[in-house]
């Protein structure tokens, strides 16, 4: 009888345990834009690249400090480490890439 129960419990606790995790589903996202709003932690135009300390994004993630790649290195002309700024971000093949930046 003490098998039952357990195996009663064990059949309980695995979908819940499963409904707890968050899959990533980039199919469901790649090619989308996503408006991002944030502030200029660094900008590295050899990469090219930009660290924002980004709001959240609904629908794709949670506010975060986080280095994004830039479509095009102009993308970068006059920013600098504290600007605020708005632009677009694109899921690109997993990847998320800025693809519009301007300081707001």
């Amino acid at each position: 009888m003490n098998t039952s129960r357990w195996l009663v419990a064990l059949g309980l606790a695995i979908p819940l345990l499963f409904a707890g995790c968050k899959v990533n589903d980039s199919k469901a996202t790649d090619g989308k834009l996503y408006p991002i709003k944030g502030k200029v932690l660094a900008v590295d135009p050899e990469k090219p690249l930009v660290k924002l300390d980004h709001e959240d994004i609904p629908g794709l993630m949670q506010g975060m400090h986080m280095s994004f790649d830039v479509s095009d290195p102009s993308i970068l002309d006059g920013l600098k480490e504290g600007d605020q700024v708005e632009g677009q971000l694109k899921v690109v093949g997993g990847k998320y890439v800025i693809t519009e930046l301007k300081k707001r």
